[in-house]
């Protein structure tokens, strides 16, 4: 079986509409007023991009990534001709084999997204090709469900609503909103605090918002409530500041860490800095599958947990964790009752008592009928272009 034609669609699916880009959330835009209301002023491409992979005997694989027309781009224009004509029997080489391609431009954000939609739509195959679930093609579940903590803006929600595992916060507020802005901060975790219960962690992600001092600031006034872990307080390069964090910084806080490590590499470069507590690589984002599986090996390696990134969201992320790394902790993002987001290639997660179900499906990645009709107007805009 031969790859015969890839293709990458951009579809609005309604990311920008959701709570938690419409309310304010700190963020690096954050110290531009411009910006400062609501991730939505600013974020970047927001159309999720479809990859279908189509074979020579009609079989077809599906993924969808981030990063809207540019990846979409990326993979149209450079990716899908490097792979036509390949077969399946080494996926590695074919995730070597863009990632080298792209290595005179860059191998971070926006291009990784790219090799992660091609590498997870060519695993999605595979698991159709050899009639398996793609947790079985890689190698079985290990668990039938996994621990659950929800990322959340309403954690009333979920008090008393469990077990849950943990609760996470996204930061309102950042430097530039001065004293008050670190006390509405504090006050949520209070907050997030009362609702989780005494025997429920909880944690918050600052969205690179945040500086070393005020990450300290932050953590010193909220010594007395149960906070697991700081979630990417600044950027993943800044090492020293890193550094600085963890060294002054309570240790029984960890620092959560690799949403933006895009690759085997970034993640390398945290973990040799000594800093992260938890590991949090994206698999849609951080070259697909097959980096990930890398990544797991090295995290091993270097006796560092990982909780890959919106897990929930992403079948092949459930199917990774139960897979390689068995009864682990996933993260599910709270979109509200209902959201198109849930179920973008497959049916929506089941959670129940703070815990999610394995997707067993045999039947593979696939779009609903309401993402297909638009995926099928783009089509026909594109081949029209």
């Amino acid at each position: 079986m031969k790859i015969q034609s890839i293709t990458a669609y951009a579809i609005d699916v309604g990311f920008q509409k959701q709570a938690l880009q419409t309310t304010r959330i700190a963020s690096p835009m954050s110290k531009f007023a411009r910006f400062a209301a609501n991730r939505s002023s600013w974020m970047w491409p927001t159309k999720k991009v479809f990859v279908r992979i189509q074979a020579d005997n009609g079989s077809v694989g599906w993924s969808t990534t981030n990063g809207g027309e540019v990846v979409a781009l990326i993979v149209n224009a450079h990716l899908a001709r490097l792979l036509e004509g390949e077969t399946l029997d080494d996926l590695a080489i074919l995730n070597d084999q863009m990632t080298a391609a792209l290595l005179p431009n860059d191998r971070s954000g926006f291009a990784m997204m790219a090799v992660a939609g091609v590498d997870i739509a060519l695993w999605d195959l595979k698991a159709k090709s050899e009639q398996k679930s793609l947790v079985d093609t890689l190698g079985g579940a290990k668990t039938d469900t996994l621990p659950v903590y929800m990322t959340t803006a309403r954690p009333e929600a979920f008090a008393n609503n469990g077990p849950w595992p943990g609760l996470k916060a996204a930061a309102p507020y950042g430097p530039e909103s001065g004293k008050e802005g670190l006390k509405e901060n504090v006050a949520l975790m209070r907050k997030f605090a009362k609702a989780a219960g005494p025997d429920t962690p909880i944690m918050i992600d600052a969205f690179l918002a945040w500086d070393a001092d005020y990450t300290l600031r932050f953590a010193e006034a909220t010594a007395d409530l149960p906070i697991s872990w700081i979630e990417d307080p600044i950027h993943p390069q800044d090492f020293e500041g890193l550094q600085k964090i963890r060294r002054e910084m309570d240790p029984q806080i960890d620092l959560a860490l690799g949403n933006f490590a895009f690759s085997y590499a970034d993640c390398a470069d945290l973990l040799r800095s000594g800093v992260v507590g938890v590991l949090q690589p994206d698999i849609a984002w951080a070259g697909g599958i097959t980096e990930t599986l890398r990544i797991l090996d090295l995290a091993e390696t270097n006796k560092t947990p990982v909780i890959l990134h919106n897990t929930c969201e992403q079948p092949w992320a459930l199917a990774v964790a139960a897979a390689r790394q068995g009864r682990t902790l996933v993260e599910c993002v709270d979109r509200g009752e209902s959201s198109l987001l849930y179920e973008l290639l497959g049916p929506r997660p089941e959670i129940s008592n703070g815990a999610v179900t394995v997707p067993q499906s045999t039947v593979g990645n696939h779009p609903p009928q309401s993402i297909m009709a638009n995926i099928q107007t783009a089509a026909q805009i594109q081949e029209g272009g």
